[in-house]
Order: C-alpha cells, then structure tokens, then sequence
C-alpha cells in the first residue's frame, strides 16, 4: 500500500498575494449582495479579480493541482482538478457543508435556509424546495401564468423608460417580476424587497453581525403574504406542500427571493448586453424567436439558444465566484487525508476561464450549452446535491424576459463595450452598462 499523497502546500508570500489580489477584492465587492462602489471600483483599477493569471502560474509553480493556502488565517485548500471538483461536490453537504463565513452571513437575513443547512434538516428543507420550485421536472406547472407576469410587467418597463435600458430599470423589473412569481400577481412591496437588502448588505460585514432592525418586520411582511397568497404562485404552492416546523418555509422563500430579484437579474442584463455586442449571436436570438411561439410556456422553454446565451453569461461572470466547503467529517481527495473542519475551496472565477484547459476561455461561446452534458468545471448553479434547486425556473424566467423584450425592440449596447473580436474582461460592471433601444420594423412570429 503507497505512501498517502501529499498537498503542497504555498509559501507565505504567495497566500499573501492570493489575499490581496482575490480574497480582498472578493470581499469588498460584496459576498452576498454586490457593493455598487467596490464593484465598480475594481471593475475600473484590477484588470484580474478573478486572479486567473496568479492561480495559472501557482500551478505550475507547485506542479499540482490542488494546494493549501492561507485564505485570511485559515489553511485552505484550494481544488482546480475537475475530478476533485466533481468529488467534493457529489458529497455536498453530506461530507463537505458550507464554511463558517457564509453560514455566519446568511444566518442574518435567512436563518435556516436549505443553502446552510446540514443533515437531516438538509434534506427536508431541499425536499421542500424541490417539491415547490419543481426542479428536474421542466416546466413549472404555473409557468403560463409565470409567463405572462414577465409580459405584463416587461410591457409596463418599455412604457415608462426612455430611449436607454439602464440597471435601475432592469432591477425594478425583476424585483416586481419577483414578487409576484413568488407572491401571486398584484404583490408590488417594494418596502420588503428594499429591507432584505439593508440586512444582505449588512451580511457582507461577515463579522460582528446582531440582529437586524429590519428582521422582524421584514419576516412579518413576508409570512402575512404567503399566507394570504393564492392563485398560481410558489407562496400559494408552499401552502399545499407537505412542511413541519423544521421546513422554515419563510427562510427558504427569502433564498428565492434574492436569488431572484439580483442574481438573476445581472445575470440576465449580462446576457443582453453580450448578445447586443455579439451580431452574430443576436442574429441567431432573433431567428428563434422568429420560429418560436412566444405567446406560449413551451415554446419560451424551447428556446434553447437563447438559454445558452444566458449560462454563458453566467460562465464568464459568476456572481458566485468562489465556493467555501469545510469538511465535517474526514474524507480522502485525489489521494490525500482530509481530516474533519478542512476548508476547500473552489475557484468559480479561475476555473470558467482556465486558458490552459479551455479554448473558449475568453470568448462567447453560446454553443457550448446546447450539449446536455454536465461539466463540473462550470459551477455558476452549481453541481451535485447542492446544486441549484431552482435552475429550470430561473432560466424560464430570464429567457422569458429577454424575449418579451426582444419582441419589442432592437438593442445597442453602448457601454461598458464589449469586443467579440478581442477576450472578454474579466468583470464587467452591470451598473454601468446601458442598452440603446428603438422600435423592431417587425415583431417575431409567434408574438402576439
């Protein structure tokens, strides 16, 4: 029997590089919900917030690809191969759970989501999700009625706005498509969504963390709504499905929200600006939007390019772009012993743009989502267990946005630009860009 592998481990210099070019930009940028001024700070002044360029040369510098660190005053080891990747997130949460930090964070706006849980109160509560947000399942059973709240309230976004699509506008949209999705239609409390991020943006200290002044009244707001909610909506469906005390039914609702309203909501903007700044592609959006039945679920779901557009998006710019396990229980990972309370990292940001493993690193590919096959090297939804219980739905509704937009008008992207024919940043700063609009000659068939 071989001796057991061995992880090198970095020297000092090198972890206090990593911090000051990854961690640092990370954190100011916001860890659970984006801070516009650090986000567009380091947008404008480091080039690599990824660190994509550091963690290629400490690879080879260590011949692994795998290493510990030290990411603050932690040792963490630090995961690049795609088998490893594939290991700890197949034994998500069951051997490896969310780190310390995060649990910490999220605890102040969402205690006891599904996101930090562990154990049987894991498995009940992603039961639970999966049950409402019917994931695995295709279409959501209320997706007409989901489909026609994005049409409505899109239509009312091109009334008001003027000639440009800016970030406030698209945020005010997906906070409004939010809140009936989840709610039912009518449900327009901006006052609720606006206190989820006074208490988010606290999280982003990470430390020091009391209870929020706005908890109460936002948990108050949000458990008065879904017990009144009827209709097709997930608060209505939350009602119906089996649940206990240990559910906390309200903690996972605030997951979706915020998964909703912002996360969503960049990465569909993302979307737009990189099919307006890519003819190509925007050529190939607009030819299925012109075969498709638009009026109809289905035929939003059946558009599948412009799916691949939309994770493409979220490839090149994860708005996770780092996820933190620890071990809870000794495991053995490309050979090597991990003993209980080991942090792990895995670099989303380094990992989507490895030049020396993908050829389209920097480049818009949509294509490559049209394969069916899973690759854990791309984890902006994640992977495994722990994978994102809501992706079908999340991708309905940015796909349905888009088109309704799309039915209506054609779009030019006039800043921050973005040149197909040169590699994509790095980062790219949604609250900058603005979309230039004007009246489509003709709408799509299949619109109404």
């Amino acid at each position: 029997m071989g001796a057991p592998a061995k992880i090198p481990t970095v020297s000092l210099t090198d972890s206090l590089i990593y911090n000051l070019v990854h961690v640092i930009p990370t954190y100011l940028r916001g860890m659970f919900t984006p801070n516009r001024f650090w986000f567009t700070f380091w947008t404008a002044v480091h080039p690599d917030p990824a660190s994509v360029k550091f963690l290629t040369r400490l690879r080879k510098k260590y011949r692994n690809n795998n290493f510990y660190l030290y990411m603050l005053t932690t040792k963490s080891l630090v995961v690049l191969d795609p088998d490893g990747i594939k290991h700890v997130l197949d034994r998500s949460p069951e051997t490896y759970a969310d780190a310390k930090l995060k649990r910490t964070g999220m605890s102040h706006f969402q205690p006891d989501s599904v996101t930090i849980s562990r154990g049987e109160e894991w498995r009940e509560r992603r039961l639970f999700n999966e049950s409402v947000l019917e994931t695995g399942r295709g279409l959501h059973r209320y997706a007409e009625n989901f489909l026609e709240v994005v049409r409505e309230t899109t239509a009312t976004l091109l009334r008001q706005s003027g000639d440009s699509l800016v970030w406030d506008d698209f945020a005010g949209l997906f906070d409004r498509v939010t809140l009936q999705v989840i709610f039912g239609s009518g449900v327009d409390d901006g006052a609720m969504i606006a206190k989820l991020r006074k208490m988010m943006r606290e999280s982003n200290r990470g430390f020091a963390l009391r209870k929020s002044e706005y908890f109460d009244d936002f948990y108050a707001a949000l458990s008065r709504c879904r017990r009144q909610a009827r209709g097709s909506s997930l608060a209505a469906l939350c009602n119906s499905v089996p649940s206990t005390t240990r559910t906390g039914i309200d903690n996972q609702i605030t997951h979706w929200m915020f998964a909703m309203s912002e996360t969503l909501a960049i990465n569909t903007f993302r979307a737009l600006a990189l099919i307006c700044a890519h003819p190509a592609a925007e050529a190939r959006v607009r030819d299925e939007l012109r075969r498709a039945n638009l009026s109809s679920a289905e035929g939003i779901d059946q558009l599948r390019y412009l799916e691949g557009c939309i994770q493409e998006a979220m490839r090149l710019w994860p708005t996770t772009p780092m996820l933190v396990r620890e071990t809870v229980k000794e495991d053995v990972l490309s050979g090597a012993a991990l003993p209980p309370g080991t942090q792990v990292i895995i670099v989303n940001s380094f990992n989507h743009r490895d030049k020396e493993a993908l050829t389209f690193a920097d480049t818009f590919t949509p294509d490559l989502w049209l394969r069916a096959a899973v690759d854990y090297r791309f984890n902006h939804l994640s992977n495994g267990p722990q994978g994102c219980a809501g992706k079908e739905l999340a991708l309905f509704l940015a796909k349905a946005v888009i088109a309704s937009l799309f039915t209506e008008q054609i779009y030019g992207l006039e800043g921050p630009p973005l040149d197909p024919s040169r590699p994509l940043p790095y980062l790219y700063n949604h609250y900058r860009v603005r979309l230039k609009r004007r009246a489509a000659s003709t709408p799509p068939e299949g619109s109404s």
